[in-house]
Parts: structure tokens; sequence; C-alpha cells
């Protein structure tokens, strides 16, 4: 507990299933989208156009797979999370 000037308390509780986008669709996303962005800042790098928009197609296609992995219930908020959370074993 953590006293504050007041003479209330904060009462900190980390028991709750929280998630923190910890989903199959987020990390594809971002996995995709940061090779994306490596290949993106490569291409700008050496000056190579094509290189350059094949990192940033990467980045288009990391979004359409994590809308499409959402989708199909891998994200947050899907019934899938909400059972794990129901379910959470702290």
């Amino acid at each position: 507990m953590q006293n504050m000037a007041n003479g209330n308390q904060i009462v900190l509780d980390h028991t709750g299933f929280v998630g923190h986008g910890n989903t199959l669709a987020a990390w594809v996303t971002v996995g995709i989208m940061s090779v994306g962005v490596i290949v993106g800042i490569v291409g700008f790098t050496v000056g190579s156009t094509p290189v350059l928009i094949v990192g940033l197609g990467l980045i288009v296609v990391g979004l359409i797979a994590g809308w499409v992995l959402r989708s199909m219930g891998h994200g947050a908020g899907s019934e899938q999370r909400k059972h794990e959370a129901r379910h959470h074993k702290a």
C-alpha cells in the first residue's frame, strides 16, 4: 500500500487479467510491420526506391494481417480473450 498526503490509501491490485494486447493478431501485426520498417529504412538509406516501396508494402500487409486475425477472433476483445480473462489464475 502507498500512503497519500491526505491520509487515503491506494491499494495496488495486480491480480486481475490485463493482457496488454498480448494476442496473436497484435504480435503478427507488429512483427510484419517491424520488418517493413527495417526494409523501408534500408531502402531509404541506400537510395533504392523499389526496396523502400517493398518496406511500405510490408507495413500495409501487417495492418491487413492484423485486421484479418482480429476478425477471426485472435485479437483483444474477442470471445477467446474474454474466456481467458474469466479463467485466468493469478
